[in-house]
This record gives C-alpha cells, sequence and structure tokens, in this order.
C-alpha cells in the first residue's frame, strides 16, 4: 500500500488490520509505502494520520483473500471486484519505483547455476539487480524459498504480455513442470492420483514464492491435509477397517515421532504420497494393502 503524505501534515501512522494494530509509521517522505499481510478471506485495514494528540486523517480498505483450500473463500462476497496493479496507471510511483522489468527480471532457474559457496552473495546480488524486489521483497521474508523467487527471476514465471499483465498461466503445473520435470516423468508414470495433483493446481498446497513450511507448503503438512480431508484428522478411519470397535479407538495422526523418519514427526505424508502412487489410497512404501502399511512401523 502507498500513502501520500503532505509535509508536516502528520507525525505518525497507524494501521490496524481487523482490529489488531500492525504497523506504526513515522513519516518522512513525501510517499510512505508498506505491505500489510492479509489473512484468508476479508481482511479490513484501517489507516489513522495523526499529529501531535490530533487526528488528521483517517480512512478504512476492505481486501479479500481467496484461497482454494476452503470453499467458503473461494469466491470473493458480494461488492468485491479484483484490482490488477499493473493494469492501470501507476505513474505516481514511478519517481521511486521502476515499473516495467528488466534483463535481470529473468535470471537461469536452476539454482545449480550459481556456485554454492557464493550462493548468499548471487542471491543478494539478484535483490539488487531486480526491479520487482523493491515492493515485493515480503514475498520471500521466509524460511523456505522458492527457487526462482530466491534470485528474483520473477519473469520465469509471470510473462509481461499475459492477460491479466504478469499473470501465471493456468493450470499451475504448466508452468512448475517446466522446470520440476523430473518430478513430473515419475508422478505421471503412477497409478493413483492426488486431486490438485490431476487438475494441475500445485498452487493449492504450493506457495510459489515463500513459506514458513519445507517444500513451501501453504501450512503444515498435518493441517493442509485436513483443510480439505478434516474427517480424516482423529485418525480413526487408520482403524476402522480393522478392529471391532474401532469407532472408540485412534491412531495418532500427528504429535508424535515417525517410525520410519528419525526425528520427523507422524503426518499424513508418513503414510500417505502427496501427488502419486501406485498403491491405492496414495499408500506409500509400495505396499499393496493398508495392512501391509501397518506392518512398515508394527512389526512385532
Amino acid at each position: 500500500m502507498s500513502l501520500k503524505v503532505l509535509q508536516d501534515s502528520s507525525d505518525l501512522i497507524e494501521i490496524t488490520l481487523n482490529g489488531v494494530q500492525k504497523k506504526i509509521i513515522y513519516p518522512d517522505t513525501e510517499f510512505e509505502c508498506f505491505s500489510v499481510p492479509l489473512f484468508v478471506g476479508v481482511n479490513d485495514i484501517h489507516i489513522i494520520a495523526s499529529k501531535g494528540n490530533s487526528k488528521v486523517y483517517e480512512t478504512s480498505i476492505s481486501v479479500f483473500r481467496r484461497s482454494e483450500l476452503s470453499s467458503e473463500y473461494t469466491s470473493p462476497p458480494p461488492g468485491f471486484s479484483k484490482n490488477y496493479f499493473h493494469m492501470e496507471d501507476r505513474s505516481i510511483c514511478t519517481p521511486c519505483h521502476t515499473l516495467k522489468p528488466g534483463m535481470f527480471d529473468r535470471k537461469p532457474v536452476d539454482i545449480s547455476a550459481f556456485p554454492q559457496k557464493n550462493l548468499k552473495d548471487e542471491i543478494k546480488n539478484a535483490a539488487a539487480t531486480s526491479t520487482c524486489y523493491s515492493c515485493h521483497k515480503a514475498l520471500t521474508a521466509f524460511p523456505f524459498v522458492h527457487g526462482t523467487s530466491s534470485v528474483w527471476s520473477c519473469l520465469s514465471c509471470h510473462e509481461p504480455g499475459a492477460f491479466p499483465k504478469y499473470s501465471v498461466s493456468k493450470p499451475d503445473a504448466r508452468m512448475c513442470y517446466t522446470c520440476h520435470i523430473k518430478q513430473k516423468e515419475k508422478w505421471e508414470a503412477r497409478k493413483y492420483f492426488h486431486g490438485p495433483f490431476t487438475t494441475g493446481k500445485c498452487a493449492i498446497c504450493h506457495n510459489p514464492h515463500a513459506s514458513d513450511y519445507p517444500f513451501n507448503l501453504m501450512k503444515s503438512t498435518w493441517d493442509l491435509c485436513v483443510s480439505c480431508h478434516i474427517e480424516k484428522g482423529s485418525g480413526r478411519h487408520i482403524l476402522e477397517r480393522y478392529m471391532i470397535g474401532s469407532g472408540t479407538l485412534f491412531h495418532p495422526t500427528r504429535g508424535v515421532l515417525d517410525p520410519l523418519r528419525e526425528g520427523k514427526e507422524l503426518t499424513c505424508a508418513s503414510c500417505h504420497n502427496s501427488h502419486s502412487s501406485d498403491s491405492p489410497k496414495l499408500w506409500r512404501l509400495n505396499v499393496g494393502s493398508g495392512f501391509a502399511l501397518c506392518k512398515k512401523c508394527h512389526t512385532g
């Protein structure tokens, strides 16, 4: 977001999101630019500018963030419409920002192209030469960063000639497989497929820029899976086919160590492949039945 601040008009700007203070700005330039992390659903952003003890300006804006992980958030409520920033005249921003990408915004996408010993320097240099970085740097402020994002090769995925401008070709897999060729060949050679994989919607589960979680997942593995498979979270489904009265028995699906993956927590991915499998129910470990899968851990 960007605010124009008249000289000496304000000495403090407070930004709240859904009633919670998110940022305080002490303006010292004509324009103050900032980002606000959005939650899924409706986000009410409230901005108050003050000088001394007096309020000099106040405004509010509501922004809807959609998500395909929950049916209630796949479409915006009435009154919301898409606003494509780069599709409109933004000349007011050009004194500080370059709004057209340059040659450095399309780099080699193979991270091995950068010597490991110099990787941090390469990433720092990539950010310095990127025209996108100054506005979008918050996209990569997470522990796990996608390869193209880490070197700010934005045009590897975003096309200037697309409509809307800089949009990504759909379905997601069409773009993802230009780099992830080996994964495509391996997953497509199997018999059974996960729904998002079948539809090519990689970004349902993976953040294409960066994430707090390994593999750039949108959430932790368990939380991500039960976003769709709510009824599986209890672990009851693991036992109900094999034990009488199992309606009151539960197998853990998180919170304990995985016997087959040292140091890692047991999750849905301990038993299921998230993309495809040669076994029913997307079972891991090349087993032909659920009972055979159980015996991988329960060997006694």
